[in-house]
């Protein structure tokens, strides 16, 4: 849907509560026009968070750049400064590829749903 000349966003990320951790779900495309928006997102998420522990749920993520890898590895840095366990979930496709190449799935803490995720952080 168009608002006067502006077009769908083509990116969004909203938070939501599962128990005590807060699963932040990105979707669209991840990158240097999007960035601002988790960034947002996050910085709202690091404040106000009941416990340590984000989820960012990558699953309904269609495009992710170098600009969204850089955020993503900023995320994590703003995270454990503040004391987060940040696990990202739902890595799929581009961004996948990416990880790999660049062997950043050793540095992020993954699992493959969220689902999976809050049973490991309730162990």
């Amino acid at each position: 849907m168009f608002v006067g000349n502006e077009p769908e966003p083509s990116f969004t990320a909203t938070s939501g509560l599962h128990g005590s951790t807060i699963v932040v779900q990105a979707s669209g495309e991840l990158d240097h026009y999007h960035t601002p928006i988790l960034r947002a997102e996050l910085s709202k998420v690091w404040r106000a968070a009941p416990s340590k522990t984000v989820i960012l749920d990558l699953s309904a993520l269609t495009f992710c750049d170098s600009s969204g890898i850089g955020e993503l590895l900023q995320a994590r840095h703003n995270g454990q400064v503040r004391g987060f366990r940040l696990i990202l979930t739902g890595i799929q496709g581009n961004l996948a590829r990416r990880l790999n190449l660049a062997g950043l799935t050793q540095v992020f803490e993954i699992f493959p749903s969220v689902t999976e995720a809050l049973e490991a952080t309730t162990c």
